[in-house]
């Protein structure tokens, strides 16, 4: 097990045959081993699929919305990569909890749970660490009961990106890439002029959907399709879609996992690392795999720091790979592949 599902299963005197949420957990034995009634909330898909064997629909939500379980005699936050993702599951789960109802916090050292206490203040005033054990900290505190009630349009941003031919209206929430700005990264795809090939593109990691809106419109004999591993993501690309009218296909998929049959492009500012280490075997996963969703002379198109030796990579599994622009930080990149 993970080591913050041991460091929950230390103190599980806590936790045993209790009515409890649990939130963005990792996909391991935990809610198996320990006897608990276990609701649990995710947006990473990748977990959803790791659990939906364990848990039934009533007891697995995969969400931008925390499921609303009452009578709960307590919740579990397991601490989110983003301190502002932790703020933002935080006022979702402090209102189900009656006064005096414990709200735990656990997660690595070095993924922030350090910052357990000032998270927790809002709701309550007595917070106390319980475990300190495998690199983890388990935090309590019983909540005041005086949280207020979540509305989601409290944490939304919503801003207007210029581009030299267009403004889009971008809707994003905490955690998700680039919250509430344009990154560099996409910026510079984005000023590529060439068109896509009709047909089918799939716009993978799509984050808040900007490159769909944008290359959409441009390039309106295409028909885009939207995959992301977190659920906010996809609530953000849907909106932003909405609020552009521009019509596509949004769904979940971890990796390719739930992508089927072949497009003519693939666009992406590609989410390849693995916390904060640069991680290239994800990248030589994705390449390799692509092939078999990319049609003969089907365009793969990506912009990555310009550091990351992809170009290797692309041309092992998909073919010549073409730098088509670039700057002091991010290259963009096009491979077409064979037929």
């Amino acid at each position: 097990m993970d080591n913050t599902s041991q460091i929950i299963e230390r103190s599980s005197e806590l936790f045993a045959n209790k009515r409890l949420l649990l939130v963005n957990p990792v996909a391991d034995g935990l809610t198996s081993e320990l006897p608990a009634d276990w609701h649990v909330w995710t947006w990473d898909y990748a977990v959803w699929l790791g659990l939906n064997a364990q848990l039934d629909e009533a007891h697995l939500s995969f969400s931008h919305l925390c499921p609303q379980i009452d009578a709960l005699d307590g919740a579990i936050l397991v601490m989110p990569k983003a301190l502002e993702r932790a703020e933002y599951a935080l006022a979702q789960i402090a209102p189900l909890l009656k006064a005096g109802c414990p709200l735990y916090l656990v997660g690595e050292k070095k993924g922030g749970i350090t910052r357990a206490e000032k998270l927790l203040a809002p709701y309550g005033d007595s917070a106390e660490k319980l475990d300190s054990a495998r690199h983890c900290q388990l935090w309590r505190m019983p909540v005041n009961g005086q949280a207020a009630p979540f509305c989601l349009e409290d944490w939304m941003r919503e801003i207007t990106v210029e581009l030299h031919d267009q403004n889009i209206d971008l809707v994003s929430l905490p955690g998700v890439f680039s919250h509430g700005r344009l990154d560099e990264g996409s910026e510079l795809l984005l000023e590529e002029p060439a068109a896509l090939p009709a047909g089918r593109v799939l716009d993978f990691g799509c984050g808040a959907g900007v490159l769909s809106v944008a290359l959409g419109r441009r390039n309106p004999e295409t028909r885009f399709e939207l995959v992301d591993v977190d659920a906010l993501a996809l609530y953000c690309a849907t909106e932003t879609l909405k609020r552009n009218e521009v019509e596509a296909e949004v769904y979940p998929s971890d990796g390719l996992s739930d992508v089927h049959g072949r497009f003519a492009g693939v666009v992406s500012n590609p989410p390849f690392h693995s916390g904060i280490r640069h991680d290239t075997s994800i990248a030589e996963r994705f390449f390799e795999q692509i092939t078999r969703n990319l049609l003969p002379r089907g365009e793969l198109r990506i912009v990555a720091n310009g550091f990351l030796k992809y170009p290797a990579l692309v041309e092992a599994h998909i073919g010549p790979c073409q730098v088509l622009r670039e700057n002091n930080r991010f290259k963009v990149y096009s491979a077409i592949a064979p037929g």
